[in-house]
């Protein structure tokens, strides 16, 4: 059970933080008339939230980091940094989409390439992994556009948070899983934000806070919890693949058949099949687990 002091500086304290700076954020692009690259502050306000929920859960940062989970705190400055320039150049993106998709896997599973996986076999995961990040980092980026402005996009992110948390929760880390929770308490602390405001000024209800230049954030974040979850907790590989590609679902509303029922429908049917691939995610989890019987996975 989490202390007090725990839950206060790993949780609230990093709510609080993110919800003040997207409440100045939103001051400041109101008052540029929304300029785009302003936006990459709605990346600080998720960053800095995050940076202190990690010294809340692990304390002071090590200059070399020992375990795998230590890189985050590394890895969302660097995320930060990337979501400054992320709209100045579409080749700077994508070289450092590239790069980070390689990075990422050799730093969080240095243990593994050094023990477990022999030459040939750390290079085909390596590989595979790499790709998968790649993916997903454009997927995210695609999901702020095709996801309506306003409260659908932090309440969508907000869910697979949790389910992250539950899930890997379940699977065996109380740790890991606590890094999880600190993303849910910055996504909600957002939505919140985004509601008072809409209830001040109906045009703050459609306030655009997710460009492109927050993917590289909410990217790290996520693709390196779900790689600790996995390969050093015991999270199911179905629930971490289906925890992976339900962001996708972000896209149904390209398909035509969609399109024709209407915005508001849409966007139900996003969040619904979203919502849906994380909760399949949670049940697989929970039955991995034993709590309702023999495992029988």
């Amino acid at each position: 059970m989490l202390s007090t002091n725990q839950l206060f500086f790993s949780m609230l304290l990093p709510a609080i933080v993110c919800g003040t700076i997207i409440v100045i954020v939103s001051i400041i692009l109101r008052k540029n008339e929304y300029s785009t690259p302003l936006h990459w502050l709605t990346a600080i306000a998720i960053g800095i939230g995050y940076l202190i929920g990690y010294i809340g859960i692990e304390g002071k940062p090590t200059f070399l980091p020992k375990e795998s989970i230590n890189w985050l705190f590394y890895l969302t400055i660097l995320a930060i940094l990337c979501s400054t320039y992320w709209v100045s150049s579409r080749w700077k993106c994508l070289i450092s989409q590239l790069i980070y998709s390689v990075a990422l896997p050799r730093l969080l599973l240095s243990s593994y390439f050094q023990y477990i996986w022999g030459p040939i076999e750390g290079i085909i995961r390596w590989l595979c992994l790499s790709i998968v990040i790649f993916i997903f980092w454009n997927v995210v980026q695609k999901s702020f556009s095709a996801l309506p402005t306003g409260i659908s996009i932090p309440f969508v992110y907000l869910g697979i948070s949790g389910g992250t948390a539950i899930i890997i929760a379940l699977s065996g880390s109380i740790v890991i899983a606590q890094h999880a929770g600190i993303l849910i308490s910055l996504f909600a602390s957002i939505l919140v934000v985004i509601l008072i405001l809409s209830r001040i000024k109906r045009n703050e209800s459609n306030l655009h806070l997710f460009p492109e230049s927050v993917s590289p954030i909410v990217t790290f974040l996520f693709v390196s919890i779900w790689i600790n979850g996995y390969f050093y907790a015991e999270v199911p590989w179905v629930s971490a693949l289906l925890l992976v590609i339900s962001p996708i679902f972000s896209q149904v509303n390209r398909i035509s058949a969609i399109q024709s029922l209407g915005e508001r429908k849409t966007v139900f049917v996003q969040i619904g099949l979203i919502a849906l691939c994380v909760s399949i995610a949670i049940i697989i989890a929970v039955v991995h687990s034993g709590l309702i019987g023999e495992d029988t996975y």
